[in-house]
């Protein structure tokens, strides 16, 4: 079915939504009514509109003169609605009504319901997922991103219930114990971005320099955890309209924490709901690391206020336009809030690797890609739009220069303001406003899947330097099998020991530069600024070892040529052994952001070396890279610590604990003791504790931990428990811990998280994945597809590491569909795969260096 047309048809165009909802929190059903402005470019016999499970009752087109009545039939696969008429409706204006009514049901999306546990009672809310094309779910609409319109919203709820849109109520009536409440106009805007939620919310407030009202809404009792967020809302307002010099044009922004939510957050204009872990922070109980997500993700919906609601894009092909920018505008934001975050430094790791992973498999796709079916538009949802799309944003502010970037976005949001636009006309921007020809240069990174490894070798006798590109393959069997030649036009910064700079742009196979001065060394992507890979031939990579020991390169090139080095292993272009050999150079090494590269890197050796006999040699080997630092960070904060400084002992006393330091597990056994006399423990090494005590502990300990999930109110600890039980040895508890994740305890949107951690943990990863193939057919009827759900298990299946793994996942998703997950399946083969073959090469040397 990929290949059906799933498109309305563009001569019936959208205006104006009138749309009426009285939703019932005891049975779970809604009646509604809607009226549709259309106009009609020509004359038609059918109006078709997007519209999925959902009950029409009745339909009738008044072209302003004749009601026309009309007969309703059912499309299921392409998601619409057909109303035939008798006789063909007029060219021009007319209004569409139609009654239905639906239900209210638990699958986080459409328009859904919701609970928590308030006084000893389960209390319901309903509330909105529409984004990508969910909106169908809840009431008949054209749910297209270009079929923008206005909505008037009309919210029939119980007295006593707060309702929520996207803008300020302007009208409220009370009608035998109910509440029928109007809410302003909204502006001109696409069906995804549409929200109504219907509950018992507290709620705090403040207000922006330009007078803007903020509100953060939660259920009852959690008032005091919306405070850092509020703070952080307000402060990224102000700067995203000083940065883009457009003021916010609603007079409310209001955030909403979802006790039931697929996603981290939705950036619906006016009324951004999120996940309770992504938007709420308990000032006593809150780790750091969750503060600072918190604080990205805030920056990151409210970015889409303007990148993604006020300008969006033509269709989903362009859906980077949306959450590529969001990714890197959040970085800015966050940058300006909180400078001591060191954000860019973390971009590095945090967008770029991640980026730089999954663009390295053959299974990739280029940013730019044609969809059609939801099924598909799903797929799009990760790591090449988002993260990859702010990698190559950033290259391009490089490129540009701060202020042409900065009056590009200025020009190109005020131009397609309220309107739709597609990739050229973003170019065009930053071209009218450089001078520079930005669109050859970038097609080349959003036409095109995958990125170049950029070789930097000696050239001739004169010391003449060549840099050549190729595509770069993490994975050697993807790399033979790999027959087209593919170019990028790559900006290239090259940096010499001099503190020179010189920015080249590589358009053909490879380039020359210049011999080095003796005693000079040369290292390439300044800042990691571009989005490629660097291999050094041996003697270049032997003279910034120096400079790496003695830190004369930035953070972020010190981390880059790790990153790259493990990469480049993994890919079969340089043994593993150079890699280990490099590490050595990080001895004096104390940056946060490194040392999640070089904590990451082992992570990934350690895991293709899971099976080895010599595996505990590796864990001693890696105990002994981290235990140095181990002494450094100590156990306490440190008065005035910084925030990289306390993000980096948990860093550290976390790997302490994963290779088994004798000392740091005994120590974490203490503080759980501790723990459950009711002491209070850093909540920034309370998941390290946890962590200690399930992956040494047995059935007493899990009875314990299961105990504090049970009665915690956070739920960032209920998180910080769940996390950890998969690490748990004995089978029998491990068959617990899956029965429990598909428990009523755990949340729906907590369960797809929980198996896909589980199958990461090397200890129940075999017991996961068969409790997964046994219940497949209830995970796949329970969380359907959208969001976090299929895809989240398939990202996660490359944990496994030998080929019989996947073989049999293979086999396994040959006979079971899995909409919406088909790439990242292929994607977690072919990154199995790559595993196997990096341990057929490398595992003798491995052992020699480490034994």
């Amino acid at each position: 079915m990929k290949n059906k047309k799933v498109r309305l048809s563009k001569s019936v165009i959208p205006e104006r939504y009138n749309i009426f909802i009285k939703p019932d929190l005891k049975s779970f059903k809604y009646e509604a009514e809607e009226t549709i402005s259309l106009v009609l470019l020509k004359s038609v016999k059918e109006i078709s509109l997007h519209s999925k499970s959902l009950i029409i009752e009745s339909v009738e087109y008044f072209d302003g003169r004749k009601k026309h009545k009309a007969n309703v039939r059912y499309d299921i696969d392409s998601e619409t609605v057909i109303f035939s008429f008798r006789t063909k409706l007029p060219k021009g204006r007319g209004e569409l009504g139609i009654k239905f009514n639906g239900l209210l049901e638990d699958r986080l999306n459409g328009f859904y319901r919701s609970s928590y546990e308030h006084e000893g009672k389960t209390r319901h809310i309903a509330t909105t997922q529409f984004e990508s094309t969910f909106a169908r779910n809840a009431f008949p609409c054209f749910d297209e991103p270009s079929a923008k319109a206005i909505f008037d919203v009309t919210l029939m709820v119980e007295k006593g219930l707060h309702a929520i849109s996207n803008t300020l109520p302007i009208a409220i009536q009370e009608h035998e114990g109910w509440e029928i409440v109007k809410f302003a106009p909204t502006p001109k805007m696409s069906t995804y971005l549409l929200a109504f939620i219907v509950g018992n919310f507290e709620f705090i407030e403040g207000k922006t320099k330009n007078n803007v009202l903020v509100r953060v809404f939660v259920t009852p009792g959690k008032k005091k955890q919306a405070e850092f967020a509020l703070d952080v809302g307000i402060k990224a307002l102000d700067f995203y309209e000083q940065y883009f010099d457009i003021k916010y044009p609603l007079p409310v922004l209001d955030m909403i924490a979802i006790p039931d939510f697929s996603a981290g957050a939705m950036e619906n204009w006016g009324a951004i709901t999120y996940r309770e872990t992504s938007l709420l922070i308990d000032p006593d109980h809150s780790e750091l690391s969750t503060k600072q997500r918190v604080a990205l993700t805030i920056s990151h919906e409210l970015a889409h206020q303007w990148f993604g609601n006020l300008v969006t894009m033509d269709w989903w092909t362009d859906l980077w336009l949306n959450e590529g920018f969001a990714s890197y505008i959040e970085y800015l934001a966050l940058d300006h809030i909180f400078p001591s975050w060191k954000m860019w430094d973390q971009f590095v790791f945090g967008d770029l690797g991640v980026a730089l992973s999954l663009d390295g498999l053959k299974n990739t796709h280029p940013i730019e890609i044609q969809v059609h079916h939801p099924r598909e538009i799903d797929e799009i949802f990760d790591a090449v739009s988002y993260s990859k799309g702010s990698s190559i944003i950033r290259m391009l502010a490089n490129y540009l220069g701060e202020k042409d970037f900065r009056n590009g976005l200025r020009h190109y949001l005020k131009k397609h303001a309220y309107g739709n636009a597609i990739t050229e006309d973003l170019w065009r921007a930053f071209e009218k406003v450089s001078g520079k020809k930005v669109a050859p240069l970038m097609r080349t990174w959003t036409k095109q899947a995958g990125y170049p490894v950029i070789s930097v070798e000696t050239k001739d006798v004169k010391g003449n330097i060549s840099l050549s590109q190729e595509r770069f393959f993490s994975s050697p069997i993807s790399r033979k099998v790999n027959k087209k030649k593919t170019l990028w036009k790559v900006p290239v910064s090259i940096f010499k020991s001099k503190n020179k700079t010189e920015n080249i742009l590589i358009e053909k196979t490879s380039s020359i530069i210049k011999p080095l001065k003796k005693g000079e060394w040369i290292k390439l992507n300044l800042n990691e600024t571009g989005f490629y890979r660097v291999k050094y031939q041996h003697a270049f990579l032997e003279d910034l070892k120096e400079a790496i020991f003695r830190k004369k390169l930035d953070p972020k090139d010190r981390l880059g040529l790790i990153s790259n080095a493990f990469a480049l292993a993994q890919g079969g272009y340089i043994p593993t052994t150079d890699v280990l050999d490099l590490l050595e150079s990080y001895k004096n090494e104390e940056n946060y952001n490194v040392w999640v590269e070089i904590s990451s890197g082992l992570s990934h050796l350690s895991r293709i070396l899971e099976n080895e006999p010599f595996r505990k040699d590796f864990e001693i080997y890696c105990r002994n890279i981290f235990s140095p630092m181990v002494k450094k960070v100590d156990w306490s904060k440190k008065p005035k610590e910084s925030h990289t400084d306390s993000l980096l002992r948990s860093l550290i006393l976390a790997n302490a604990v994963k290779y088994k330091d004798e000392q740091a597990i005994a120590r974490c056994r203490v503080l759980f003791k501790s723990l459950l006399k009711g002491k209070h423990v850093d909540p920034d090494i309370k998941s390290i504790v946890y962590a200690a005590v399930a992956g040494n502990g047995a059935l007493d300990e899990y009875k314990k931990l299961r105990k504090i999930y049970k009665h915690a109110k956070l739920h960032e600890e209920k998180h910080r428990v769940a996390r950890v039980l998969p690490l748990f040895k004995e089978p029998a508890i491990v068959s617990d811990v899956l029965k429990f994740f598909l428990s009523k305890e755990v949340r729906n949107q907590d369960t797809m998280l929980f198996l896909a951690i589980s199958l990461s943990s090397r200890t129940s990863k075999h017991q996961t994945w068969k409790f997964i193939k046994q219940n497949w057919k209830y995970l796949a009827n329970k969380f359907g597809y959208g969001g976090d759900t299929r895809a989240r298990i398939a990202r996660a299946l490359e944990f496994f590491t030998t080929t019989k793994d996947a073989d049999d996942i293979s086999a396994f998703f040959k006979k079971n569909q899995a909409p919406g997950a088909e790439r990242a399946i292929q994607q977690s083969l072919e990154q199995i795969r790559a595993n196997v073959e990096w341990r057929k090469k490398d595992v003798e040397g491995i052992k020699g260096c480490i034994q």
